[in-house]
C-alpha cells in the first residue's frame, strides 16, 4: 500500500490474489533492475569494509622507499589481492602538502614539526652519518663529528635540506650542488666528487666503493612516522595496510642501527619538533 500510494497507481488487482495490474507488471522490470543495483551496491560496501576491494595512495621519501617497502607491499597484496596500490616516492617536505590535498592516504617521512591537520604516528628514531667514498679521508672512521666537515664539498640530500631549514646545521654552509634522486646521488659520491648526509636508516644496503660514519657533537636524529590525515578516517584495508608499515619499519630500523619506538608511543613533543639534538 505505501508502494503503491508513493507511486500513484495500484500494482496488485484487489480480486485476484497475487496478481499484478497492468501498472504492477509495466513497472515490475524497473524494480528487478533497482533490486540488482542495490545487491550490487551492498556488496561492493561490503567488500570495502571488509578490505576486500578499493585502492589506496601511498607516498614514501626517497631511498626507504626502495630498501623495505617492496616486502610489505608483496605481503600486503597477497593478503588483499583486490585492492589497488599506487606508491609514490617524494620528499619529506612535500608529503605533507600530497596529505592535505587529498593525493594520497598514507605517508611516511621524516618530519620535522607537528600539524595540526594530520595524524602523525612515530615508527623509529634515526640518527645521521656522512656517506663518503671509500677512498675519501673520512673513510672508515668509527665516526665523526659535524665540525670535521668544514671545507669538505657536500652534496645536498633531501635530508641535509631539511636540516638546514630548521637552522640545526651551523657547520655547514649551503651545498653547491644538491642531488635528491638516490641513485645519482650515490653515484657521485661513490665517484669522490663530494660527500652528503643522510639517516642511518636510508644508507644504501650496497657499500661497494662507500663508506657511512656516524655524525656526532651535536648527535642530531629525526623521528620516521607514519602519517594520515586528521580530517578523515582510513578505509579498513588502509589500517591494515598501515599496521603492517609500522611492524615492518621498526623491524627494519633495528636491523639497520635505528632506534625502534613502540606502537602505542606518543609523540616526544605534541606540539613541538619530530627533528632535535638528542
Amino acid at each position: 500500500r505505501e508502494l503503491e500510494k508513493t507511486i500513484g497507481g495500484p500494482l496488485l488487482e484487489r480480486d485476484h490474489r497475487g496478481k499484478f495490474t497492468p501498472l504492477g507488471e509495466s513497472v515490475l522490470p524497473l524494480f528487478k533492475e533497482l533490486l540488482t543495483v542495490h545487491d550490487s551496491v551492498l556488496g561492493q560496501s561490503q567488500q570495502l569494509a571488509q578490505g576486500r576491494h578499493g585502492s589506496l595512495c601511498l607516498a614514501v621519501a626517497p631511498f626507504l622507499s626502495e630498501q623495505w617497502l617492496p616486502d610489505v607491499i608483496m605481503r600486503f597484496t597477497e593478503l588483499h589481492p583486490g585492492i589497488r596500490i599506487r606508491t609514490i616516492e617524494e620528499r619529506s617536505s612535500h608529503i605533507r602538502g600530497l596529505l592535505a590535498d587529498g593525493t594520497v592516504n598514507i605517508g611516511i617521512a621524516g618530519l620535522l614539526a607537528d600539524d595540526p591537520t594530520l595524524s602523525i604516528r612515530p615508527v623509529a628514531v634515526d640518527s645521521y652519518g656522512v656517506l663518503c667514498s671509500q677512498h675519501h679521508p673520512l673513510a672508515g672512521r668509527r665516526s665523526t663529528t659535524w665540525a670535521s666537515l668544514r671545507g669538505e664539498k657536500v652534496i645536498g640530500s633531501d635530508a641535509l635540506e631539511a636540516l638546514i631549514e630548521a637552522g640545526l646545521t651551523p657547520y655547514l654552509p649551503a651545498p653547491d650542488l644538491t642531488i635528491t634522486s638516490p641513485a645519482p646521488l650515490i653515484a657521485c659520491v661513490r665517484q669522490n666528487l663530494g660527500v652528503t648526509i643522510l639517516p642511518i636508516l636510508t644508507r644504501p644496503e650496497s657499500f661497494a666503493g662507500l663508506s657511512f660514519v656516524p655524525l656526532t657533537r651535536p648527535n642530531l636524529s629525526r623521528t620516521v612516522a607514519i602519517v594520515t590525515r586528521n580530517s578523515e578516517s582510513l578505509l579498513p584495508a588502509a589500517r591494515r595496510l598501515v599496521e603492517m608499515l609500522a611492524v615492518s619499519l621498526q623491524t627494519f630500523a633495528q636491523s639497520r642501527g635505528g632506534v625502534p619506538m613502540a606502537a602505542d608511543a606518543k609523540m616526544r613533543a605534541r606540539r613541538g619538533r619530530l627533528m632535535r639534538p638528542a
